[in-house]
């Protein structure tokens, strides 16, 4: 068995910088996150503290000897910002129904909230297990966070759906929704079919539909991909991000929830912004400003392997 505590998982203290949580990290996607952050008078080391952190199991990259990269290291990094999003999200559409905000219903943003509260424990959850080499968990929570991002889009999309969505009540009322709006592919297709009326086509035929249903396929089976494009060649047993490959789908998700939302929702950052100053103590006024931010760091988002023929591939959203 594995290691459950690898080489090099030293946890820094809470009031360490978070740089220090991501040993290799690269400096210019350090440097260029804070610039992002200062620019909107942001202060990342306290929301990070506040919002990484304190999550519960909460663990530090572990230092990783002889890799030629710092994509893994970046994966993580990356993926605990878009947590934060996520984080603030949720705050944000918790605020929002607490004080009638207009723009969307009230079922509207009670169910989002509750999609965000869920999401956030799945990428908790997700962050752990990939940190301390639990494929199999862990790929079977990247396919269900997929599912909870085409449902939370599908209710911006579709407003009616959402008091269906509230009015479940059992489980046999939850499943049934599922089924019939979005197991299938029916949610995908909803969403296609809204993007494309914006310019953006995710039709079967397409490239990006044919990964996205084969990524799909191969969490579903909850088959160790790291067994076909391992992170490194040597010594797995002891590598800390085993499951890069779930990490990264998950990443890329909820960058495209977060893009795609601004697509077909165009108000939504203002009705987050007044979502936020009716929260001030809270995430609730990071939703924002991070918005803008995830979209900005869409370019880093690479595929983190040291396969050369992936390395450096960004799936374009």
């Amino acid at each position: 068995m594995t290691d459950p505590i690898p080489p090099g998982a030293i946890t820094p203290l809470h009031h360490t910088p978070p740089e220090l949580s991501y040993p290799g990290l690269s400096p210019q996607l350090l440097a260029r996150t804070k610039q992002l952050w200062s620019a909107r008078g942001l202060d990342f080391d306290p929301a990070w503290r506040g919002g990484i952190r304190a999550l519960p199991g909460f663990r530090a990259v572990p230092r990783v000897e002889n890799v030629t990269d710092s994509a893994a290291v970046d994966l993580v990094f990356l993926y605990d910002h878009a947590l934060l999003w996520v984080r603030a999200l949720h705050a944000a559409t918790a605020a929002a129904h607490s004080q009638g905000i207009e723009g969307m219903s009230l079922t509207q943003w009670h169910c989002l909230a509750g999609v965000t509260a869920r999401l956030t424990e799945q990428m908790t959850a997700l962050r752990l297990l990939s940190l301390t080499g639990l494929p199999m968990p862990a790929m079977q929570i990247a396919r269900s966070l997929s599912e909870d991002v085409d449902t939370a889009l599908v209710l911006l999309i579709r407003p009616k759906l959402s008091q269906r969505f509230a009015d479940c009540r059992t489980a046999e009322d939850a499943n049934e929704f599922w089924r019939r709006h979005i197991a299938g592919g029916r949610a995908f297709k909803a969403i296609s079919e809204k993007l494309y009326s914006v310019g953006i086509d995710h039709s079967a035929d397409t490239d990006y539909a044919k990964w996205r249903k084969s990524v799909l396929t191969i969490l579903s089976t909850a088959v160790h991909s790291n067994l076909v494009n391992p992170m490194t060649r040597t010594n797995d047993r002891d590598s800390p991000l085993v499951n890069d490959d779930s990490l990264y789908f998950a990443t890329f998700r909820i960058h495209e929830f977060c893009a795609y939302a601004q697509l077909v929702t165009p108000d939504l950052a203002d009705l987050l912004d007044c979502a936020g100053v009716t929260a001030p103590g809270t995430f609730a006024p990071l939703a924002a400003p991070l918005s803008a931010i995830l979209i900005s760091q869409i370019p880093s988002l690479t595929a983190p392997s040291h396969d050369p023929k992936r390395k450096g591939r960004v799936r374009a959203i």
